[in-house]
Order: C-alpha cells, then structure tokens, then sequence
C-alpha cells in the first residue's frame, strides 16, 4: 500500500514539475515560438522573422501556449515516470513514452503551431506531420531516459540537491532536444504550406537548424530544470494531503461537493452570460 502511495506521489510531483515548467515554457515561448517557427517553416532570416512579431499576437498566443502547456508538460512528466514502473529497458521505456506523448498530443501541437503561424485549422491538420513527430518524441524520450539515468549514476548525492536537480534536468534537456532535433527539421518541412514548399536540399539550412534548435532547447531546459525545485516540495504537499485525507474520509464528500459548486456556478455565470448577449442582441 506505502509502495502505491509512494508512486502516486512520485507521479503527482513529475506533474506539478511538468506545470511549473509549462508557466515558464509559455511565457518564453509566446515570443520566441512565432520566431522559431517562421525561421523553421519559411525559412525567413531571423531578423525579417524578428520585424514580423506582432503584440497583439504575442499576446494572445500566450493564452494558447499557457493552455496547450498545461496539457503537454504534465502528462509528459507523468508518463515518463509511469513508464519508469515497467520492467523495460532504457531505450525500450523511452520509445513508447515518445509513441504515446506523441500520439495523444499531436492534434494539440499541430493546433499550437497552426495558431503561431496564422494557418487555418482544419480536422486533417491535427494529425499531419504524424511519422517526423513521432520520429522526434521517441527520440527524444530514448535520450531523456539514457542521459538522465547517466547523470543521476555520476553523483547520485549531488542529484539530490536543488543544484543537482536543476543541472541534471537541464543537461538531460538540452541533449535530448539537441539529438532528436533532425526529426523536428523534417517535421517542419513537412508542415510547409504546399504553396511555398522547397525542395529538401534549398529548405535545410544549417545556421537556420542550429539557431531553431538551440532555442527551442534552451526553452525546455530552462522551464523543466525550474520545474524540477518544485518536485520536491509538491511531494511533500501531497503525502501531507494524502494523510490528512485517509485519517479525515469525511474530506473527500467535501471536496465532491466543492467540485460540483464551482461546476454549476461556472455554468450559471455561462447561461447569464448567454442572456446578457441575447438581450443585447435582441
């Protein structure tokens, strides 16, 4: 039973790393993210792709980029360590947590990119670029499981700290964004408007690949390795709740309870605002 709830915990806490890291990715990205993809798909120079960024536009891709985040980060995290559980080897473990990932969450990544580019949205689109991007997620996930293993192995006390933590996640990272990169370069050029389509030999640019890459990883880096400081401490919160919860069974009718309030009170502001726009109308 301790084993189980150990395991929980150790989900709960890969999750709450995964969302601090989708807060600091998001803001990040809601500006590097148009450039990146410009540069990657149009093959614009980074200035032009710079002049090209839009307020207003930042702005609301934000909101996009917060929403997708919260989605794709966590349940990376929480897979990876659900997948950790199973008897496989590294490379094994990390292929079918990249096939899953990628499976579940392409209709969410081809909506985030389509948005960041202007494209229209269409039902076919959320799966186009399928084969390059699960290329590039099983590679990503086969790295992420050797690298991180290594440097755990290295100097498991120093893999302890909140340094630790931070170095072996960022390293971890950027190795697996750098080594999986060739998969996202022929994702973008998959997902190239067929108007403005290059021949593969004009569309692969080497300073455009490692200018797109280092950005992109650096943003992951980043935001995972911030994200890992909170691991720790989200553990503990929930082992606290947890406790509480099985001493107090009386909680858990009152937190149903809470969860169906706010549900019907969001659906009452939802039919008010309904009202309010029909009476405007009308």
């Amino acid at each position: 039973m301790s084993s189980n709830q150990d395991f929980m915990g150790r989900v709960v806490g890969a999750a709450s790393q995964g969302a601090v890291g989708a807060v600091v990715a998001a803001t990040l990205s809601a500006v590097t993210e148009p450039i990146v993809n410009n540069v990657l798909v149009n093959r614009v120079p980074l200035g032009t792709a710079i002049a090209e960024l839009d307020g207003e536009k930042v702005k609301n891709f934000f909101k996009t980029t917060m929403s997708t985040n919260f989605i794709k980060f966590p349940f990376f995290e929480a897979t990876s360590v659900i997948m950790n559980g199973v008897d496989l080897s590294p490379t094994l473990r990390g292929s079918v947590t990249g096939a899953v990932f990628c499976t579940t969450t392409l209709p969410i990544t081809n909506f985030r990119f389509r948005k960041s580019m202007g494209m229209p949205i269409t039902a076919s689109s959320l799966y186009q670029a399928y084969l390059p991007t699960v290329l590039r997620d099983i590679l990503y996930g086969i790295v992420r499981n050797k690298v991180m293993t290594a440097m755990i192995e290295r100097n498991p006390e120093f893999a302890r700290t909140n340094a630790g933590r931070f170095v072996n996640m960022f390293a971890t990272v950027v190795a697996a964004c750098v080594l999986s990169a060739p998969g996202n370069e022929l994702r973008g050029y998959c997902l190239q408007p067929p108007n403005r389509a290059l021949p593969f030999g004009e569309f692969f640019k080497p300073d455009k690949f490692v200018r797109s890459t280092s950005i992109g990883a650096l943003i992951m880096a980043i935001s995972l390795g911030v994200g890992t400081l909170a691991t720790p401490q989200v553990e503990k919160l929930w082992h606290t709740i947890r406790a509480y919860l099985q001493s107090n069974p009386l909680s858990y009718l009152l937190i149903v309870l809470c969860v169906l309030d706010n549900i019907l009170a969001a659906r009452r502001c939802s039919e008010e605002e309904k009202k309010k726009t029909k009476k405007l109308t009308a």
